[in-house]
């Protein structure tokens, strides 16, 4: 009996929407690594100092080779999450044509005046940039000219409604702590947007002409801007609310902040606050100089993706995206490193000197790769491997527990996701 997995990293990468890609890279890199841990006993050394620190050297001896894989794997996996942290920006990013990410307020104009190259460098980085990008990148003839800058995560541009919105997130009610979420209503990020707006400061320069943020809104025809904090799940995973927040979360920090930017606009005279819930967090502002609108407050769970696209997308659906590469891998690595430790040998190397021996095995294999790990081509491989080699495939070689068929299939994917 086997079971197949349902790896993305087995699937051709051409045929992958962008939602997809996001993981796809991150997870190709962990697995490949995986991989040499599996393979290599060299892979992964402990210094003396570390040795002693996590008790390699008193570890009982029937399980020294277990905790040494453990910590090994584990190890790497954690120092090896770099795609992790801007997942759910970009996944958001992707979801929506004219939605980006990482808008700097410098970086304006470049946004409005090249909205996909923005996309497209927020998502794959300056690399996934062709040179005559990286050349408009470089060139761009706006001039930033003011004193502060400020980001946030995502942003879209509805030109139907000749509006902008901004949005800094954060993926749960108790992330970031109370200091946190107040420097984002505060002089960290809010409030930079709004001491802009209060003193109508020139922030651009295109050629002779300087605009302020108003102005240069107005010049590429937004009529609306929107800077929310957004707050996508409770403790649970299911979408916020903000009654998730006041009972798990930082509430009674975001109304701190969120009083602070009301007293600030009060203070003014070139802003006015026309419309306001400071229970809820949400209050609109006119601006006596422009006629932009002006809206500044707080969104949780699915109100986010509702703001951004001006349609229903759950916030939900953001974690659909659920594969077993990282967890199969990751308890296959150990177990294989642990075998190897013990017995310079494993099941995974066995097959990859196989591959190179046996032309029949590498068609099977290739085969299964092309289909994407197709249950029938799974099924064929490990028949054929343990019909023809049951005798490299011993028992001491087989996790405790494990049984045999099952435990090679899933060696077998394993090693599909990291080649194909």
């Amino acid at each position: 009996m086997i079971t197949k997995r349902n790896l993305l990293c087995v699937k051709a990468k051409e045929k992958l929407d962008l939602g997809r890609i996001l993981l796809y890279e991150p997870y190709k890199n962990i697995l490949v690594n995986f991989k040499e841990l599996c393979i290599d006993v060299n892979a992964k050394d402990f210094d003396p100092v570390a040795k002693v620190y996590d008790g390699l050297l008193s570890v009982p001896f029937e399980i020294k080779e277990y905790y040494e894989a453990l910590l090994g794997v584990a190890s790497y996996y954690h120092h090896s999450q770099g795609g992790r942290g801007k997942y759910i920006e970009k996944k958001i990013a992707s979801s929506f044509e004219t939605c980006s990410l990482d808008i700097a307020l410098s970086k304006l104009p470049f946004w409005l005046e090249y909205p996909s190259l923005h996309k497209k460098k927020g998502i794959f980085t300056q690399k996934g940039l062709s040179s005559k990008e990286k050349k408009i990148l470089r060139t761009i003839e706006w001039d930033w000219l003011g004193d502060r800058d400020v980001s946030t995560d995502v942003g879209s541009i509805i030109q139907a409604e000749k509006t902008m919105v901004l949005a800094e997130l954060k993926n749960r009610v108790d992330t970031g702590g109370t200091a946190g979420r107040r420097e984002i209503w505060t002089s960290e990020k809010f409030g930079i947007f709004v001491e802009y707006l209060k003193s109508n400061k020139k922030l651009f320069r295109k050629n002779d002409k300087e605009f302020s943020l108003a102005e240069l809104l107005d010049n590429f025809g937004i009529k609306n801007f929107e800077i929310y904090i957004g707050v996508l799940f409770d403790k649970g995973d299911n979408p916020a609310t903000i009654q998730s927040d006041k009972t798990n979360g930082f509430y009674s920090s975001s109304k701190q902040g969120f009083e602070y930017l009301q007293s600030l606009t009060k203070q003014s005279s070139t802003m006015k606050i026309i419309n306001e819930d400071p229970e809820n967090l949400q209050m609109e502002l006119n601006l006596s100089y422009s006629s932009l609108k002006v809206k500044i407050g707080a969104l949780y769970g699915n109100d986010i993706t509702l703001k951004l696209f001006r349609k229903n997308f759950p916030v939900s659906d953001l974690l659909l995206l659920k594969y077993d590469d990282i967890w199969l891998s990751q308890l296959i690595a150990i177990d294989e490193r642990a075998i190897l430790l013990k017995h310079k040998n494993n099941y995974m190397s066995i097959v990859l000197d196989l591959l190179k021996r046996d032309k029949d095995l590498r068609t099977k294999y290739d085969d299964l790769i092309d289909s994407e790990g197709a249950e029938n081509e799974l099924e064929a491989i490990v028949n054929y491997l343990l019909n023809k080699h049951p005798n490299l495939f011993v028992g001491r070689l087989l996790p405790v527990g494990k049984k045999k068929a099952e435990y090679l299939a899933d060696v077998i994917q394993v090693l599909c996701a990291t080649e194909a």
